[in-house]
């Protein structure tokens, strides 16, 4: 100050909405003339600018980065439900069907069908935890695994020790896991064995006793621990039975009283709608569900595949 000869200084706050940002200062050499009432309205006035000017342009960073990483996310999203099934198989006296409902975020259900020789299939859905790119990304690494190994390893629980045993290290470092249940069934002798990595326990509606059972079986959810013993159960079905397999983001819709969609309204709403074929019972399903959370939007995705047996025969696709 005394170097410079400087005599007086003018200061005006620069605020956004009302929260100080930085300060604008002048000075002069003078003490005299220069900061009159005029121009410290002037620099007030400019000061304010200053303010409008810094806000509008982080709130236009904000914006464009919001807006890539939506774009981002789109991206990823779209290359999740392209990793799923395009068309249904089609084999003797069932029907099928499956859908994807995803949330508003990137995550990591899936769903898959696998055809095997002698009219067997594999069915298989899964929930990786998280919503984001990282979930949706081990969700399309998981598709690769089964797809490329399934039909070496002869039964489920097989399939479940080998897809623990290769991702416990990837699922570990990204602190992740995936519950996944996994079906493998036999449409000429209509026997369904299965496997559950800590699971959503499907639903069976009994066509007999007009019933609906779960099914379930112990193993520990995949990435947990390295050696797991996956158990394996078998079933056989019968004409007019339905098998409903889902993930949590259908039962863990929540209303705005911060009720749970809950199990126990899936299995009544299933037992009321068993009769539909595959397609139209995953649509009231996800229609009630909408209706109970009152949004057209899941806070988290939703994953349904519904094998039917056909009565008298009948071979339909879902």
């Amino acid at each position: 100050i005394h170097r410079e000869g400087i005599k007086s200084f003018a200061h005006a706050p620069i605020t956004i909405e009302g929260e100080p940002v930085g300060v604008l200062s002048a000075f002069s050499k003078t003490a005299k003339g220069i900061f009159s009432d005029e121009f410290v309205e002037l620099f007030k006035s400019l000061s304010g600018q200053v303010g409008v000017a810094w806000r509008n342009a982080r709130q236009t960073a904000q914006l464009i980065e919001a807006r890539e990483q939506e774009r981002e996310l789109q991206i990823a999203k779209t290359i999740q439900l392209g990793l799923l099934p395009a068309n249904v198989p089609q084999l003797p006296q069932i029907a099928l069907a499956g859908t994807c409902v995803p949330a508003r975020q990137v995550g990591g259900d899936y769903y898959d069908f696998l055809e095997r020789k002698g009219n067997q299939l594999d069915l298989v859905i899964a929930d990786v935890s998280g919503h984001n790119v990282g979930a949706a990304l081990l969700m399309a690494e998981t598709r690769t695994f089964i797809q490329a190994r399934a039909q070496s390893l002869q039964s489920a629980a097989e399939i479940m020790g080998a897809l623990n045993e290769f991702f416990h290290d990837d699922l570990s470092r990204a602190e992740l896991f995936i519950t996944m249940f996994y079906v493998i069934y036999n449409a000429d002798s209509r026997r369904l064995s299965y496997a559950s990595a800590g699971h959503n326990q499907p639903l069976l509606w009994r066509a007999a006793t007009g019933s609906c059972e779960r099914l379930d079986a112990e193993g520990l959810i995949l990435g947990v621990k390295r050696k797991v013993d996956f158990e394996q159960k078998e079933v056989r079905l019968d004409p007019g039975d339905v098998l409903l397999l889902y993930t949590d983001g259908l039962t863990e819709a929540e209303n705005p009283a911060g009720d749970f969609f809950g199990e126990a309204r899936l299995m009544e709403l299933f037992a009321e709608h068993h009769g539909s074929e595959p397609q139209q019972i995953i649509d009231n399903l996800l229609h009630q569900a909408r209706l109970f959370a009152e949004t057209p939007n899941f806070r988290d995705d939703v994953s349904l595949v519904v094998l039917k047996v056909q009565q008298n025969g009948k071979e339909k696709k879902g």
